[in-house]
């Protein structure tokens, strides 16, 4: 659930990644919330299958909710894994007024050799070398900063280095799978 409407001035934003919805994010959650950070918006969005332009189209209809019960002209996004191209679906289509950050976990920003071995157009877009991807590239004009948090040992991401992005800064872990981004008290230190 969201929280109860209130003022506040950096709202956070989670966005997860494909097949999973926004229970992947209840440690770091808490995470948040004991740091005294948020309040910390963690929506789903589907069918899980379905296009990445369709996920970054609920979102904005999200952001727009999330800055109305808090009054806040912008928020931060926190995204997994495929949630880091529906953070950049969104800012290639709706600008990057409304986002303060975009941080990305593992996100496979130049696609993963193992999504050739899923059906799906989420699967699809997320292809080396497709289309889609390519016409993603770098943001322009007002796109908020970007962060990409990657790890050499991303069983998911592959090859690895496919989460790095050419713009922003990248931080480099090592040790922590995929999945172990999103509990890692070393990235969340990050």
């Amino acid at each position: 659930r969201d929280p109860p409407p209130a003022p506040a001035a950096d709202p956070i934003l989670l966005l997860h990644g494909v097949l999973c919805n926004g229970g992947v994010w209840r440690s770091l959650k808490r995470r948040l919330r004991k740091a005294g950070l948020g309040p910390v918006y963690a929506p789903s969005y589907g069918p899980p299958l379905a296009s990445i332009d369709l996920f970054a189209d609920q979102i904005a209809a999200h952001i727009d909710r999330i800055l109305a019960a808090t009054g806040a002209r912008q928020l931060s996004i926190v995204s997994h894994s495929m949630g880091g191209l529906v953070a950049r679906a969104y800012v290639r289509k709706y600008g990057g007024d409304k986002v303060r950050r975009v941080i990305t976990l593992g996100a496979p920003h130049h696609g993963s050799v193992h999504a050739f071995l899923f059906p799906g157009t989420s699967l699809g877009q997320l292809r080396p070398g497709n289309a889609w991807l390519s016409a993603l590239a770098e943001p322009e004009g007002d796109a908020p900063p970007f962060v990409s948090i990657w790890s050499w040992h991303d069983s998911m991401v592959a090859p690895q280095t496919s989460a790095r992005l050419q713009h922003g800064r990248n931080v480099e872990v090592v040790g922590v799978g995929h999945n172990a981004m999103l509990t890692d008290p070393e990235v969340a230190a990050k």
